[in-house]
Protein backbone atom coordinates (compact mmCIF):
# COMPACT_ATOMS: atom_id res chain seq x y z
CA UNK A 1 0.00 0.00 0.00
CA UNK A 2 1.33 3.42 -0.99
CA UNK A 3 2.29 5.58 1.96
CA UNK A 4 0.76 8.99 2.38
CA UNK A 5 3.14 11.90 2.72
CA UNK A 6 3.16 14.69 5.24
CA UNK A 7 5.08 17.67 6.60
CA UNK A 8 4.87 18.79 10.22
CA UNK A 9 4.85 22.47 11.13
CA UNK A 10 5.03 23.27 14.86
CA UNK A 11 5.68 26.14 17.26
CA UNK A 12 7.57 24.18 19.98
CA UNK A 13 4.82 24.43 22.60
CA UNK A 14 5.36 21.88 25.36
CA UNK A 15 2.56 19.77 23.92
CA UNK A 16 4.08 20.09 20.43
CA UNK A 17 7.27 18.62 21.85
CA UNK A 18 5.21 15.73 23.23
CA UNK A 19 3.47 15.35 19.87
CA UNK A 20 6.78 15.13 18.01
CA UNK A 21 8.04 12.41 20.34
CA UNK A 22 4.76 10.53 19.89
CA UNK A 23 4.75 10.97 16.11
CA UNK A 24 8.29 9.63 15.66
CA UNK A 25 7.16 6.24 16.95
CA UNK A 26 4.91 6.11 13.86
CA UNK A 27 7.22 7.42 11.14
CA UNK A 28 7.21 3.96 9.57
CA UNK A 29 3.53 4.46 8.70
CA UNK A 30 3.99 7.55 6.49
CA UNK A 31 6.52 9.30 4.31
CA UNK A 32 7.58 12.22 6.47
CA UNK A 33 8.97 14.98 4.24
CA UNK A 34 9.62 17.74 6.72
CA UNK A 35 9.69 18.91 10.35
CA UNK A 36 9.44 22.69 10.31
CA UNK A 37 9.49 25.06 13.29
CA UNK A 38 7.28 28.09 12.91
CA UNK A 39 5.87 30.77 15.18
CA UNK A 40 2.34 31.26 16.49
CA UNK A 41 0.39 33.59 18.73
CA UNK A 42 1.90 31.61 21.63
CA UNK A 43 5.62 31.49 20.69
CA UNK A 44 8.09 33.59 18.72
CA UNK A 45 11.75 34.58 18.72
CA UNK A 46 11.24 38.31 18.04
CA UNK A 47 12.60 40.59 15.32
CA UNK A 48 14.44 43.83 16.21
CA UNK A 49 12.26 46.80 15.35
CA UNK A 50 9.11 44.76 14.74
CA UNK A 51 5.85 46.18 16.08
CA UNK A 52 2.50 44.53 16.51
CA UNK A 53 0.51 45.23 13.33
CA UNK A 54 -2.89 46.80 13.59
CA UNK A 55 -5.67 44.36 12.70
CA UNK A 56 -8.61 45.48 10.60
CA UNK A 57 -11.98 44.02 11.46
CA UNK A 58 -13.03 41.50 8.84
CA UNK A 59 -16.79 40.88 8.67
CA UNK A 60 -16.06 37.46 7.18
CA UNK A 61 -13.61 36.47 9.93
CA UNK A 62 -14.01 33.04 11.46
CA UNK A 63 -12.18 31.03 14.04
CA UNK A 64 -8.89 32.66 15.07
CA UNK A 65 -8.01 34.84 17.98
CA UNK A 66 -7.04 38.48 17.36
CA UNK A 67 -5.86 39.19 20.91
CA UNK A 68 -2.16 38.40 20.50
CA UNK A 69 0.57 39.59 22.79
CA UNK A 70 3.43 41.93 21.88
CA UNK A 71 5.83 43.54 21.43
CA UNK A 72 7.18 41.54 18.52
CA UNK A 73 10.78 42.70 18.89
CA UNK A 74 11.36 40.48 21.94
CA UNK A 75 11.16 36.70 22.43
CA UNK A 76 7.85 35.45 23.76
CA UNK A 77 7.77 32.01 25.41
CA UNK A 78 10.58 31.02 23.07
CA UNK A 79 12.16 27.57 23.63
CA UNK A 80 14.82 27.79 20.92
CA UNK A 81 15.21 25.37 18.03
CA UNK A 82 17.84 22.90 19.26
CA UNK A 83 15.19 20.81 21.02
CA UNK A 84 14.10 19.22 17.72
CA UNK A 85 17.54 17.75 17.18
CA UNK A 86 17.68 16.50 20.76
CA UNK A 87 14.43 14.65 20.10
CA UNK A 88 15.94 13.07 16.98
CA UNK A 89 19.02 12.11 19.01
CA UNK A 90 16.70 10.23 21.35
CA UNK A 91 14.96 8.61 18.37
CA UNK A 92 18.38 7.43 17.18
CA UNK A 93 18.84 5.48 20.42
CA UNK A 94 15.54 3.65 19.92
CA UNK A 95 15.84 3.29 16.15
CA UNK A 96 17.52 -0.17 16.07
CA UNK A 97 14.82 -1.77 18.23
CA UNK A 98 11.96 0.00 16.45
CA UNK A 99 13.24 -1.49 13.17
CA UNK A 100 12.95 -4.98 14.68
CA UNK A 101 9.23 -4.51 15.16
CA UNK A 102 8.23 -2.72 11.95
CA UNK A 103 9.72 -1.94 8.57
CA UNK A 104 9.94 1.54 7.13
CA UNK A 105 11.37 3.68 9.92
CA UNK A 106 13.44 6.54 8.43
CA UNK A 107 17.05 6.87 9.48
CA UNK A 108 17.92 9.50 12.09
CA UNK A 109 20.15 11.26 9.57
CA UNK A 110 17.24 11.53 7.13
CA UNK A 111 15.11 13.11 9.87
CA UNK A 112 17.89 15.61 10.60
CA UNK A 113 18.11 16.48 6.91
CA UNK A 114 14.41 17.41 6.70
CA UNK A 115 14.28 19.39 9.97
CA UNK A 116 14.18 23.09 9.11
CA UNK A 117 13.53 26.49 10.66
CA UNK A 118 10.61 28.33 9.14
CA UNK A 119 9.16 31.77 9.78
CA UNK A 120 9.64 32.26 13.52
CA UNK A 121 9.98 36.03 13.87
CA UNK A 122 6.65 36.76 15.54
CA UNK A 123 2.99 35.82 15.41
CA UNK A 124 1.96 35.76 11.75
CA UNK A 125 5.40 36.72 10.44
CA UNK A 126 5.86 35.75 6.77
CA UNK A 127 8.20 38.52 5.63
CA UNK A 128 10.85 36.45 3.80
CA UNK A 129 11.36 32.93 2.45
CA UNK A 130 13.00 30.59 4.97
CA UNK A 131 14.50 27.12 4.83
CA UNK A 132 11.18 25.83 6.16
CA UNK A 133 9.00 27.67 3.65
CA UNK A 134 11.30 26.62 0.81
CA UNK A 135 11.03 22.95 1.81
CA UNK A 136 7.23 23.25 1.84
CA UNK A 137 7.22 25.14 -1.48
CA UNK A 138 9.38 22.45 -3.10
CA UNK A 139 6.98 19.67 -2.14
CA UNK A 140 3.89 21.63 -3.11
CA UNK A 141 5.40 22.08 -6.60
CA UNK A 142 6.75 18.55 -7.06
CA UNK A 143 5.30 16.06 -9.52
CA UNK A 144 4.28 13.53 -6.86
CA UNK A 145 0.60 12.74 -7.54
CA UNK A 146 -0.16 11.96 -3.88
CA UNK A 147 -1.93 14.55 -1.70
CA UNK A 148 0.39 16.57 0.51
CA UNK A 149 -0.84 16.68 4.10
CA UNK A 150 0.51 19.74 5.90
CA UNK A 151 0.13 19.39 9.65
CA UNK A 152 -0.34 22.68 11.50
CA UNK A 153 0.64 22.54 15.18
CA UNK A 154 1.40 26.27 15.37
CA UNK A 155 0.76 29.17 13.03
CA UNK A 156 0.11 28.79 9.30
CA UNK A 157 2.59 31.55 8.46
CA UNK A 158 5.39 29.36 7.07
CA UNK A 159 2.90 27.53 4.85
CA UNK A 160 1.44 30.88 3.83
CA UNK A 161 4.92 32.11 2.86
CA UNK A 162 5.48 29.03 0.68
CA UNK A 163 2.15 29.60 -1.09
CA UNK A 164 2.87 33.32 -1.48
CA UNK A 165 6.19 32.59 -3.19
CA UNK A 166 4.46 30.20 -5.57
CA UNK A 167 1.75 32.76 -6.33
CA UNK A 168 4.29 35.54 -6.89
CA UNK A 169 6.35 33.39 -9.25
CA UNK A 170 3.56 31.90 -11.38
CA UNK A 171 0.49 34.12 -11.13
CA UNK A 172 1.16 35.99 -14.39
CA UNK A 173 2.24 32.95 -16.41
CA UNK A 174 0.19 30.80 -18.81
CA UNK A 175 0.50 27.74 -16.55
CA UNK A 176 -0.99 29.51 -13.53
CA UNK A 177 -4.68 28.45 -13.87
CA UNK A 178 -3.79 24.75 -14.11
CA UNK A 179 -1.13 24.99 -11.39
CA UNK A 180 -3.51 26.84 -9.09
CA UNK A 181 -6.16 24.13 -9.43
CA UNK A 182 -3.58 21.38 -8.97
CA UNK A 183 -2.28 22.91 -5.74
CA UNK A 184 -5.79 23.58 -4.44
CA UNK A 185 -6.53 19.85 -4.78
CA UNK A 186 -3.12 18.59 -3.69
CA UNK A 187 -2.60 20.48 -0.42
CA UNK A 188 -4.63 19.40 2.60
CA UNK A 189 -4.02 21.18 5.89
CA UNK A 190 -4.82 19.35 9.12
CA UNK A 191 -4.68 22.06 11.73
CA UNK A 192 -4.95 22.50 15.47
CA UNK A 193 -7.12 25.54 14.86
CA UNK A 194 -5.83 28.94 13.79
CA UNK A 195 -2.84 29.97 15.85
CA UNK A 196 -2.04 33.11 13.88
CA UNK A 197 -3.99 35.30 11.42
CA UNK A 198 -2.35 34.06 8.20
CA UNK A 199 -4.93 31.43 7.31
CA UNK A 200 -7.61 34.09 7.24
CA UNK A 201 -5.53 37.00 5.95
CA UNK A 202 -3.70 35.18 3.14
CA UNK A 203 -4.58 31.51 2.57
CA UNK A 204 -8.37 31.78 2.73
CA UNK A 205 -8.20 34.98 0.65
CA UNK A 206 -6.03 33.51 -2.12
CA UNK A 207 -6.44 29.73 -1.85
CA UNK A 208 -10.01 29.19 -0.56
CA UNK A 209 -10.33 25.72 -2.14
CA UNK A 210 -7.50 24.19 -0.09
CA UNK A 211 -8.99 21.87 2.52
CA UNK A 212 -8.42 23.17 6.05
CA UNK A 213 -9.43 20.56 8.64
CA UNK A 214 -9.64 21.97 12.17
CA UNK A 215 -8.78 19.01 14.39
CA UNK A 216 -9.71 20.70 17.65
CA UNK A 217 -10.40 17.69 19.87
CA UNK A 218 -9.15 19.79 22.77
CA UNK A 219 -10.99 17.94 25.51
CA UNK A 220 -9.99 14.50 24.30
CA UNK A 221 -6.22 14.93 24.01
CA UNK A 222 -5.25 18.35 25.36
CA UNK A 223 -4.94 20.20 28.66
CA UNK A 224 -8.63 19.92 29.51
CA UNK A 225 -9.01 16.12 29.36
CA UNK A 226 -9.76 15.87 33.09
CA UNK A 227 -13.19 17.37 32.43
CA UNK A 228 -14.16 14.60 29.97
CA UNK A 229 -16.55 11.70 30.74
CA UNK A 230 -15.31 8.74 32.75
CA UNK A 231 -14.35 5.58 30.91
CA UNK A 232 -11.46 3.61 29.41
CA UNK A 233 -10.06 6.61 27.59
CA UNK A 234 -9.73 8.60 30.79
CA UNK A 235 -8.12 5.62 32.52
CA UNK A 236 -5.28 5.64 29.98
CA UNK A 237 -4.56 9.33 30.61
CA UNK A 238 -4.19 8.98 34.36
CA UNK A 239 -0.88 8.58 36.15
CA UNK A 240 -0.91 4.78 36.68
CA UNK A 241 -1.12 4.11 32.94
CA UNK A 242 1.24 6.95 32.01
CA UNK A 243 3.90 5.75 34.48
CA UNK A 244 3.66 2.09 33.52
CA UNK A 245 3.09 2.51 29.79
CA UNK A 246 4.75 5.72 28.55
CA UNK A 247 7.25 7.35 30.95
CA UNK A 248 8.56 4.02 32.21
CA UNK A 249 12.22 4.33 31.19
CA UNK A 250 11.98 1.77 28.39
CA UNK A 251 12.46 4.29 25.59
CA UNK A 252 14.90 7.17 25.13
CA UNK A 253 12.35 8.90 22.91
CA UNK A 254 9.68 8.73 25.62
CA UNK A 255 12.09 9.56 28.45
CA UNK A 256 11.59 13.32 28.14
CA UNK A 257 7.91 13.11 27.26
CA UNK A 258 6.29 15.67 29.57
CA UNK A 259 3.58 14.84 32.10
CA UNK A 260 2.16 16.76 35.03
CA UNK A 261 4.61 17.65 37.84
CA UNK A 262 7.38 15.38 36.60
CA UNK A 263 10.28 17.74 37.38
CA UNK A 264 10.88 18.83 33.77
CA UNK A 265 11.81 22.47 33.28
CA UNK A 266 10.71 23.90 29.91
CA UNK A 267 13.25 26.25 28.36
CA UNK A 268 11.85 29.68 27.56
CA UNK A 269 8.49 29.15 29.28
CA UNK A 270 6.94 31.43 31.87
CA UNK A 271 6.21 30.19 35.39
CA UNK A 272 2.51 29.78 34.65
CA UNK A 273 3.37 27.16 32.01
CA UNK A 274 6.00 25.25 33.99
CA UNK A 275 3.83 22.20 34.45
CA UNK A 276 6.73 20.10 35.68
CA UNK A 277 8.28 22.31 38.33
CA UNK A 278 5.97 25.15 39.44
CA UNK A 279 4.48 24.10 42.81
CA UNK A 280 1.56 26.54 42.30
CA UNK A 281 0.77 25.49 38.76
CA UNK A 282 -2.39 23.63 39.81
CA UNK A 283 -3.87 26.83 41.19
CA UNK A 284 -2.45 29.36 38.75
CA UNK A 285 -2.91 27.86 35.30
CA UNK A 286 -5.74 29.20 33.18
CA UNK A 287 -7.99 26.10 33.10
CA UNK A 288 -8.03 25.90 36.90
CA UNK A 289 -10.00 29.14 36.84
CA UNK A 290 -12.88 27.54 34.93
CA UNK A 291 -13.18 24.51 37.19
CA UNK A 292 -11.18 21.80 35.41
CA UNK A 293 -10.24 19.20 38.07
CA UNK A 294 -6.68 19.16 39.35
CA UNK A 295 -4.19 16.70 37.94
CA UNK A 296 -2.12 14.20 39.87
CA UNK A 297 1.64 13.94 39.41
CA UNK A 298 2.44 12.03 36.19
CA UNK A 299 -1.04 12.45 34.73
CA UNK A 300 -1.14 13.06 30.98
CA UNK A 301 -0.39 16.72 30.23
CA UNK A 302 -1.36 17.46 26.62
CA UNK A 303 -0.86 16.62 22.96
CA UNK A 304 -3.42 19.05 21.63
CA UNK A 305 -1.90 19.02 18.14
CA UNK A 306 -1.69 15.25 17.70
CA UNK A 307 -5.15 14.79 16.12
CA UNK A 308 -3.58 16.42 13.04
CA UNK A 309 -1.67 13.18 12.49
CA UNK A 310 -4.14 10.76 14.08
CA UNK A 311 -6.36 11.86 11.20
CA UNK A 312 -3.75 10.34 8.88
CA UNK A 313 -3.25 7.13 10.89
CA UNK A 314 -6.68 5.77 10.03
CA UNK A 315 -6.09 2.24 11.50
CA UNK A 316 -8.62 0.78 9.08
CA UNK A 317 -11.07 3.66 9.10
CA UNK A 318 -11.81 5.42 5.81
CA UNK A 319 -11.32 8.94 7.12
CA UNK A 320 -9.25 10.17 4.20
CA UNK A 321 -11.94 9.24 1.69
CA UNK A 322 -14.27 11.66 3.44
CA UNK A 323 -13.61 13.39 6.76
CA UNK A 324 -17.29 12.87 7.55
CA UNK A 325 -16.71 9.11 7.76
CA UNK A 326 -14.92 9.49 11.11
CA UNK A 327 -12.00 7.61 12.62
CA UNK A 328 -9.59 7.62 15.53
CA UNK A 329 -9.21 11.41 15.25
CA UNK A 330 -12.96 11.86 15.30
CA UNK A 331 -15.51 12.91 12.71
CA UNK A 332 -15.69 16.20 10.81
CA UNK A 333 -18.21 18.15 8.75
CA UNK A 334 -17.72 20.69 5.98
CA UNK A 335 -18.61 24.13 7.27
CA UNK A 336 -21.19 25.76 5.02
CA UNK A 337 -21.34 29.34 6.27
CA UNK A 338 -17.74 30.57 6.19
CA UNK A 339 -16.41 32.86 3.46
CA UNK A 340 -13.40 35.02 2.72
CA UNK A 341 -13.70 38.77 2.26
CA UNK A 342 -14.50 38.26 -1.42
CA UNK A 343 -17.56 36.22 -0.50
CA UNK A 344 -15.96 32.97 -1.71
CA UNK A 345 -16.72 29.86 0.36
CA UNK A 346 -13.67 28.43 2.13
CA UNK A 347 -13.01 24.70 2.35
CA UNK A 348 -13.06 24.39 6.15
CA UNK A 349 -13.95 21.25 8.08
CA UNK A 350 -14.71 21.25 11.79
CA UNK A 351 -15.25 18.71 14.57
CA UNK A 352 -18.68 17.20 15.17
CA UNK A 353 -19.80 15.39 18.30
CA UNK A 354 -20.99 11.79 18.65
CA UNK A 355 -23.04 10.15 21.38
CA UNK A 356 -20.84 8.72 24.14
CA UNK A 357 -21.98 6.59 27.07
CA UNK A 358 -19.81 7.02 30.13
CA UNK A 359 -18.99 4.55 32.87
CA UNK A 360 -22.11 5.54 34.78
CA UNK A 361 -24.40 4.83 31.84
CA UNK A 362 -24.98 8.50 30.98
CA UNK A 363 -25.05 9.24 27.24
CA UNK A 364 -24.39 12.70 25.88
CA UNK A 365 -22.77 14.38 22.83
CA UNK A 366 -19.00 14.27 23.22
CA UNK A 367 -15.96 14.98 21.08
CA UNK A 368 -15.99 12.24 18.48
CA UNK A 369 -12.36 11.27 19.13
CA UNK A 370 -12.91 10.46 22.81
CA UNK A 371 -13.86 6.75 22.44
CA UNK A 372 -10.57 6.04 20.63
CA UNK A 373 -8.16 7.71 23.05
CA UNK A 374 -7.75 4.43 24.93
CA UNK A 375 -6.78 2.68 21.66
CA UNK A 376 -4.30 5.45 20.84
CA UNK A 377 -2.71 5.34 24.29
CA UNK A 378 -2.40 1.57 24.40
CA UNK A 379 -0.83 1.44 20.95
CA UNK A 380 1.58 4.23 21.96
CA UNK A 381 2.53 2.28 25.07
CA UNK A 382 3.11 -0.87 23.03
CA UNK A 383 5.53 1.00 20.79
CA UNK A 384 7.34 2.42 23.80
CA UNK A 385 7.69 -1.22 24.87
CA UNK A 386 9.24 -2.12 21.50
CA UNK A 387 12.26 -0.04 22.48
CA UNK A 388 13.09 -2.51 25.26
CA UNK A 389 12.10 -5.64 23.30
CA UNK A 390 15.07 -7.01 21.41
CA UNK A 391 13.00 -9.54 19.43
CA UNK A 392 9.71 -9.25 17.58
CA UNK A 393 8.01 -11.81 19.78
CA UNK A 394 8.78 -9.80 22.94
CA UNK A 395 6.64 -6.88 21.72
CA UNK A 396 2.91 -6.44 21.27
CA UNK A 397 1.56 -5.69 17.81
CA UNK A 398 -1.83 -4.71 16.46
CA UNK A 399 -3.94 -7.64 15.23
CA UNK A 400 -4.53 -8.39 11.56
CA UNK A 401 -8.04 -7.90 10.20
CA UNK A 402 -9.52 -8.66 6.78
CA UNK A 403 -13.09 -8.41 5.52
CA UNK A 404 -13.55 -10.95 2.69
CA UNK A 405 -17.13 -9.80 2.09
CA UNK A 406 -15.79 -6.39 1.05
CA UNK A 407 -15.67 -2.87 2.42
CA UNK A 408 -18.14 -1.52 -0.16
CA UNK A 409 -21.44 -3.35 -0.42
CA UNK A 410 -24.65 -2.49 -2.26
CA UNK A 411 -27.96 -3.87 -1.06
CA UNK A 412 -31.66 -3.09 -1.57
CA UNK A 413 -33.90 -1.82 1.21
CA UNK A 414 -35.36 -4.63 3.29
CA UNK A 415 -32.47 -7.02 2.57
CA UNK A 416 -29.89 -8.73 4.78
CA UNK A 417 -26.14 -8.25 4.32
CA UNK A 418 -23.82 -10.89 5.75
CA UNK A 419 -20.46 -9.41 6.66
CA UNK A 420 -17.48 -11.72 7.10
CA UNK A 421 -14.42 -10.58 9.07
CA UNK A 422 -11.28 -12.61 9.76
CA UNK A 423 -8.71 -11.87 12.45
CA UNK A 424 -6.34 -13.47 14.91
CA UNK A 425 -8.15 -11.49 17.64
CA UNK A 426 -11.67 -11.09 18.97
CA UNK A 427 -13.90 -9.35 16.43
CA UNK A 428 -17.04 -7.30 17.03
CA UNK A 429 -19.21 -5.04 14.86
CA UNK A 430 -21.42 -2.00 15.39
CA UNK A 431 -23.40 0.44 13.29
CA UNK A 432 -21.84 3.90 13.24
CA UNK A 433 -25.13 5.74 13.18
CA UNK A 434 -23.74 9.29 13.28
CA UNK A 435 -21.71 8.75 10.09
CA UNK A 436 -24.61 7.01 8.34
CA UNK A 437 -27.77 8.23 6.64
CA UNK A 438 -30.80 8.88 8.83
CA UNK A 439 -32.39 5.57 7.87
CA UNK A 440 -29.58 3.76 9.73
CA UNK A 441 -31.49 4.36 12.97
CA UNK A 442 -33.84 1.59 11.83
CA UNK A 443 -31.06 -0.79 10.77
CA UNK A 444 -30.42 -3.88 12.90
CA UNK A 445 -27.06 -5.62 13.29
CA UNK A 446 -27.22 -9.16 14.66
CA UNK A 447 -23.63 -10.26 15.04
CA UNK A 448 -22.39 -9.68 11.50
CA UNK A 449 -25.79 -9.89 9.81
CA UNK A 450 -27.05 -6.43 8.87
CA UNK A 451 -30.73 -5.80 8.16
CA UNK A 452 -31.16 -2.86 5.78
CA UNK A 453 -34.41 -1.15 6.80
CA UNK A 454 -37.42 -0.87 4.47
CA UNK A 455 -37.33 2.88 5.10
CA UNK A 456 -33.90 3.23 3.44
CA UNK A 457 -33.78 5.13 0.17
CA UNK A 458 -31.53 4.66 -2.83
CA UNK A 459 -28.13 6.17 -2.09
CA UNK A 460 -28.44 5.93 1.70
CA UNK A 461 -25.30 4.67 3.42
CA UNK A 462 -24.95 2.56 6.53
CA UNK A 463 -21.50 2.46 8.11
CA UNK A 464 -20.54 -0.69 10.00
CA UNK A 465 -17.39 -0.55 12.14
CA UNK A 466 -15.53 -3.84 12.58
CA UNK A 467 -13.16 -3.95 15.54
CA UNK A 468 -10.47 -6.57 16.16
CA UNK A 469 -9.04 -6.48 19.68
CA UNK A 470 -6.11 -8.61 20.80
CA UNK A 471 -6.04 -10.21 24.24
CA UNK A 472 -2.52 -9.04 25.16
CA UNK A 473 -1.64 -6.67 27.98
CA UNK A 474 -2.49 -3.57 25.96
CA UNK A 475 -5.52 -5.02 24.12
CA UNK A 476 -4.35 -3.54 20.81
CA UNK A 477 -6.96 -2.89 18.14
CA UNK A 478 -7.43 -2.70 14.40
CA UNK A 479 -10.53 -1.55 12.56
CA UNK A 480 -12.35 -1.91 9.26
CA UNK A 481 -15.15 0.31 8.01
CA UNK A 482 -17.80 -1.31 5.83
CA UNK A 483 -20.11 1.01 3.91
CA UNK A 484 -23.40 -0.48 2.75
CA UNK A 485 -25.03 1.66 0.05
CA UNK A 486 -28.71 1.16 -0.68
CA UNK A 487 -29.40 0.42 -4.35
Amino acid sequence: MEKLRTIITQDAEVDDQNSLRHFLFYTNEVELQGIVQTSSKFHWVGVPGAVKPKRSENPYAFGGDADQNGPFDQPYRWPGTDWMFRVIDDYEKDYPNLCIHAEGYPTPDYLRSITKIGNIGYEGEMEQPTEGSELIRKHILDDDPRPLYLQVWGGTNTIARALLDIQTTYENTPEWPALYEKISRKVIMTACGEQDPTYRSYIAENWPKIQFVKTLQMGSYAYGWMGMPEGESKDTLRAPFMKSGIVNGKSALAKDYCVWMDGHYYEGESDDCQFGTNPRIQDDWFLAKIGIPKADPFDFLSEGDSPTFFLLFNWGFRTLEDFGYGGIAGRYARVSDQYNSKGEPVNVWDVVYDAYTDRNGITKPTESMWPYVCDIQRDFAARVGWCAASSYDEGEHAPALTVPSGLDVTAPAGSHVQITALSDAQVTARIYEEASSLSAKDAVLDGFDLYVPETAKQGDMIHVIIKAQADGHFKLTHYAQVIVTVC
